[in-house]
């Protein structure tokens, strides 16, 4: 299914749109950014929520169901092997997902009996505790209104925009997806992570698009598992992207591309379809009974006909009987193409085909092949190969190691030097110890650590580079981190007034008369100064301690020479 899968997805036999059933479900916005759900427990919880009740987030009971056939019941009740080909993966994954949402006290789950036989197990009672959550969420808000959350955390350090608190409690995600086997659990962690960025309404960016890795952030996936997705649900229609770029003045490049969901789309094209329905057994003088005269469930699936009740035709089905013969909004045909059909009237009639049935005329959809081209030089990046190389991340050279590629050409492409890319590696390599955490485990994939360090992006801005905008060259706001380095520049000023001072008052005191030895005056002067990167390693100057005595072969005060031996790893 290509082109036009969302809307085949609510297309019934003969090739109308259908518009029984759920429209949207509702989702924890906080596990849709939580890296740490699996994309298995994500999906999961996504069909539970397609087979529970609305308002209660309640599944059926086994009782209400009591006496059906076994069709019905297994259509209605979350059975695992029912909720596991939603997820598109086995009964045991479902199983291990259930645990999981039960330990982050998302889910309760009560064994049932089948009521027709008693003491034989059932489909288990599952209630999603998110309603109760949110309920004291917007309480919390009301009865304790506190400013919005500070952009620096407590290291001083930009707080990463998906560990905010988000300014909505659920998110919006189409409810025949979540209930399809055909897409992957990675597929559904990046439509949540998506939904949850943009507007409830009108299913658009309104704020800064997410990046890739604010994205991967998100859903816990790689950078191929998150573009494959996206891709994905470009090619299925639920997914409108538009590439942004900044000003000349902003230094130019690449930024985050835009986002767009076409789900509401389709919402209120079913929506509109259940008004026509209405309206037609107004004006022919039925009383409005909801599929077949038959209650509906909250489920969006309703009970099957029992033995005497009459057959109800669904009326929006027949588009002669829809504002006399008007098309519904959006409705396409499984072999239409994505385009929509004209009016009864202005189509050709052509021979059908043997058979007689609608599946006989549906074509059988391309397979749409998406092909890739390695990324191009850019001007620069054989220095920071060669930079790259001498660190000994990999046996294999930083041009021929797609990590390492893609994110040095990424960077120069945003408007980055070589000297902004020489940067980031001695501040996220050198000064951050990644040799000692690299030989400990701590960093498992130098290369993959390396990468992050080159492609990393820690302000909200995505033209800040270490505190400074890129083009007019002003100081960041939203990072601070030029005002870091202002305060360090200070402390080390302070420092080399100090020392002068040390400097200054002993030579007066050697020229004074003293009864001590002129070797001990002489052995309590300053005679040299530490050569060394500034405080902290942060700054242009050099660290200016004073030191006494012979200066040594490394002028290097003692804390700054451990600092070094720590960074080559000695």
């Amino acid at each position: 299914m290509t082109g036009d899968f969302l809307t085949q997805l609510s297309t019934g036999a003969d090739g109308l749109l259908s518009c029984n059933g759920l429209d949207y479900i509702e989702f924890d916005v906080r596990i849709a950014r939580d890296p740490t759900c699996p994309s298995a427990s994500k999906a999961a919880y996504m069909a539970l929520a397609a087979f529970a009740d609305m308002e209660l987030h309640i599944t059926l009971t086994a009782e209400s169901v009591a006496g059906w056939s076994t069709e019905v019941r297994s259509a209605m009740l979350p059975y695992r092997k029912t909720i596991a080909a939603c997820m598109g993966r086995s009964a045991n994954t479902f199983d291990r997902a259930v645990v999981d949402l039960v330990g982050r006290d998302f889910l309760l789950v009560q064994p049932q009996e089948n009521p027709d036989h008693p003491g034989a197990p059932d489909a288990n009672l599952y209630r999603l505790t998110d309603r109760e959550r949110w309920a004291r969420q917007v309480l919390e808000r009301a009865s304790n209104p506190t400013p919005p959350a500070p952009l620096l955390g407590a290291d001083g350090r930009p707080v990463p925009r998906v560990l905010r608190t988000p300014g909505i409690d659920f998110i919006k995600l189409d409810a025949r997806i979540a209930c399809f086997g055909g897409r992957s659990p990675n597929y559904k962690a990046v439509y949540a992570a998506v939904a949850s960025f943009v507007n409830l309404t009108s299913r658009a960016i309104t704020e800064r698009p997410p990046t890739i890795r604010e994205l991967m952030a998100c859903t816990g996936l790689g950078r191929t598992a998150v573009t494959d997705a996206l891709a994905q649900m470009r090619a299925d229609g639920l997914l409108v992207t538009r590439d942004q770029y900044a000003s000349d003045h902003e230094g130019g490049g690449r930024l985050a591309s835009s986002y767009a969901l076409l789900d509401g789309r389709l919402w209120r094209a079913r929506a509109a379809a259940r008004e026509d329905r209405e309206i037609a057994q107004f004006i022919g003088g039925s009383t409005h009974e909801p599929d077949g005269g038959l209650p509906t469930t909250r489920t969006g699936v309703s009970p099957s006909a029992g033995q005497g009740s009459p057959h109800q035709p669904d009326i929006s089905n027949r588009s002669s009987e829809n504002r006399g013969g008007e098309l519904l909004p959006d409705a396409r045909r499984a072999s239409s193409g994505g385009k929509a059909r004209g009016p009864r009237a202005n189509r050709a009639a052509k021979p059908a085909a043997k058979g007689g049935s609608a599946a006989d005329r549906t074509k059988k959809p391309r397979t749409t092949t998406i092909r890739t081209t390695p990324s191009r030089p850019v001007p620069g990046e054989e220095i920071v190969f060669a930079a790259i190389d001498a660190l000994g991340v990999s046996k294999h050279p930083a041009l021929r190691v797609p990590p390492l590629r893609r994110a040095v050409r990424d960077l120069l492409s945003a408007g980055r030097t070589t000297d902004h890319a020489l940067a980031r590696i001695n501040a996220g390599w050198w000064r951050a110890g990644a040799p000692e955490r690299v030989a400990s485990g701590e960093i498992r994939g130098a290369v993959g650590y390396l990468a992050t360090v080159l492609s990393g992006q820690d302000c909200e801005r995505p033209d800040c580079e270490r505190g400074v905008i890129l083009g007019s060259g002003e100081d960041c706001r939203a990072c601070g981190l030029r005002e870091v380095e202002r305060e360090a520049d200070r402390a080390r000023r302070h420092l080399e007034a100090q020392t002068e001072a040390a400097a200054s008052s002993g030579s007066r005191a050697a020229k004074r008369p003293s009864t001590g030895s002129a070797d001990r005056s002489h052995s309590t002067k300053a005679t040299w100064k530490c050569q060394a990167p500034g405080p902290g390693g942060i700054g242009t100057g050099v660290c200016g301690r004073p030191g006494l005595g012979t200066p040594p072969p490394l002028p290097m005060c003692p804390d700054c020479l451990d600092d070094l031996q720590r960074a080559l790893g000695r």
